[in-house]
């Protein structure tokens, strides 16, 4: 692990032009915090998954914070973490809302399929603009960041369940700092965690009205936890017995190896491509408007935004989302920016929440 960081970074400033020293120092600060649920609102998804049930199978929240500086094209900085990303299948929530709220089973087997991540990381960040083409209106934006970690999830449960009995037939694959699943496998010291990710943005200025652009985060990913937490296995309801009266019944069967006694392994932790595509076009001196397509594991949304210029550079922004039906209100410069994106100013009843600024200091 430590080699393929040392080479990339290495790579990076092999590749780098010395063509910067005229350009100005900076020092800027970032922060984006967004979330997405279905089946339950955002707050009922993490409490008690008591609200009524809509459809859906999947949920995540990205969190970045970052502090740096720049000069010419260069920039470093800090960078804090947290990702939450889940898959579930519909009838393991309607399962999960029937447990929680005391509700009557349906007498069937329930579909149990949950594919969890989820990560804390704090490290170092690197990037580097590339200018092509006349007037520099091509740039690519490669960024490297190299991280520590000692919080995870990484599990995956499938099969079935019977009703409310204990019986039914999963398959559990689970890596973890603290086991949430079975409640006993947590590791007695936090693993050690060393990772990378490589981000790749895309802007190009075709002509004084258009541009459009690409943000690919996380395209490569990958953290090695030393003396993770396990634990791997299956339940299945054979082998079966027959009773005096010839009635067949079944009893689970259980094998699970975990990391109890001292038996933690080294685990390669990986996270999802996000991918943004946007087009962005200035109407007149007074409205610009973009459409952006952005996805996210298995969901993929489109938003449209309008802008509207004033004073010196500023401008204030409203825009639509489909999928999260979320309407976006901001204001921006050069220099500053807030935005705040949401389907419901109620927070008890939003399914999307995305709150992002940033700040910029020139010298």
């Amino acid at each position: 692990m430590k080699k393929k960081i040392l080479t990339l970074g290495f790579s990076a400033f092999l590749i780098t032009p010395i063509s910067y020293a005229a350009e100005q120092f900076q020092v800027f600060t970032t922060f984006d915090s967004e979330v997405y649920t279905e089946a339950q609102p955002v707050t009922a998804f993490i409490d008690d998954f008591d609200a009524p049930l809509t459809s859906g199978d999947s949920a995540f929240t990205y969190n970045v914070f970052e502090f740096g500086v720049g000069y010419g094209n260069f920039k470093v900085g800090y960078q804090s973490r947290f990702d939450y990303v889940l898959s579930f299948d519909p009838d393991t929530a309607v399962y999960f809302h029937t447990e929680k709220n005391d509700l009557p089973f349906e007498d069937r087997n329930y579909v149990y399929y949950l594919d969890g991540k989820q990560s804390t990381t704090n490290g170092l960040f690197v990037s580097y603009d590339f200018k092509f083409l006349d007037s520099d209106a091509l740039t690519i934006t490669p960024k490297l960041t190299v991280f520590a970690s000692t919080h995870f999830q990484d599990i995956n449960v499938e099969g079935t369940v019977y009703s409310d009995e204990i019986q039914g037939a999963l398959t559990v694959d689970s890596y973890f700092s603290k086991d949430i699943l079975f409640k006993r496998f947590t590791p007695d010291e936090n693993p050690s965690g060393l990772g990378y990710s490589v981000d790749l943005a895309v802007n190009w200025k075709i002509n004084q009205d258009l541009t459009i652009g690409l943000l690919a985060q996380d395209l490569l990913y990958e953290t090695e936890y030393k003396k993770s937490g396990f634990a791997n296995g299956y339940t299945t309801e054979l082998p079966f017995t027959e009773n005096d009266d010839g009635d067949i019944a079944t009893e689970p069967t259980i094998r699970l190896a975990t990391s109890e006694y001292g038996n933690e392994v080294t685990h390669k932790f990986d996270m999802p491509v996000r991918v943004k595509v946007y087009a962005d076009y200035r109407i007149n001196d007074l409205f610009s408007s973009e459409l952006m397509v952005k996805q996210f594991d298995q969901d993929t949304f489109s938003q449209l935004k309008a802008r509207m210029h004033f004073w010196d550079h500023w401008a204030v922004i409203g825009g639509y989302e489909i999928k999260s039906e979320a309407f976006l209100l901001g204001i921006e410069n050069d220099y500053f920016g807030f935005n705040i994106q949401t389907d419901n100013l109620d927070i008890d009843k939003a399914y999307y929440a995305n709150v992002n600024w940033y700040l910029k200091l020139a010298f």
